[in-house]
């Protein structure tokens, strides 16, 4: 693997990513914002918590709905970096295959204050697991709410990680894709899409939250 994913967190860490006169922060060719973890973990929580106790069906609505928000986020924001002047300037000399891509924008995640995420495995077009040591969504939900039995709450994180997927090997993002409508719903609700699933999370007693993406079958 060619990319240094530390050497990204540096050179992010670097960049002026502070918030003008409108409270918007332009960088990565996008328009970034600071935003308080707490109030996005607790009104998602909020949501969960009053689905699961109307009906199982309301809560895969509300799950469903959660991991969607991470699509749109991922689309704009990862696809975004992935076009940007300081995607080709810090990331690109290091991609030397398409699988570069991948662990070059878990680089820059790293440097977003999102949690440590690490690429444990990746098998080419296919199917893509990320564990995340310390993610912000199970630190919220830890810092206010008992430990649950059982379901995770990395919504964001894990419509994150199928996003990167489905740009990188769905969507072709190297070819440089206009980012727009047509486009995602290319990636998200179109055959040959990746779907990710949380399989383990620190919210449900688990040492580290880990998401996997696989290619949606037919």
């Amino acid at each position: 693997m060619a990319v240094d994913g530390d050497a990204i967190v540096r050179a992010v860490g670097t960049l002026p990513l502070v918030g003008n006169e409108e409270g918007l922060i332009p960088a990565f060719g996008l328009y970034l914002t600071r935003h308080f973890a707490t109030f996005y973990n607790r009104t998602s929580f909020a949501l969960l918590h009053a689905a699961e106790a109307r009906s199982p069906e309301a809560a895969a609505v509300a799950r469903a709905s959660l991991v969607e928000a991470g699509h749109v986020c991922a689309f704009n924001t990862f696809g975004g970096i992935m076009l940007s002047q300081e995607w080709e300037a810090v990331v690109m000399p290091m991609v030397e295959s398409t699988e570069d891509w991948v662990h070059g924008i878990v680089g820059v995640v790293n440097a977003l204050g999102w949690g440590r995420w690490r690429v444990e495995a990746l098998r080419g077009g296919e199917e893509l697991t990320v564990s995340i040591a310390n993610s912000y969504e199970s630190e919220g939900y830890l810092a206010d709410y008992p430990r649950r039995d059982s379901g995770g709450v990395c919504f964001l994180a894990t419509g994150g990680v199928a996003g990167i997927m489905n740009l990188v090997y769905h969507g072709d993002i190297a070819a440089r894709p206009a980012l727009d409508d047509a486009f995602y719903q290319q990636l998200f609700h179109a055959p040959g899409r990746f779907n990710a699933r949380e399989v383990a999370c620190r919210a449900a007693g688990a040492d580290r939250c880990e998401v996997v993406a696989r290619r949606v079958a037919g």
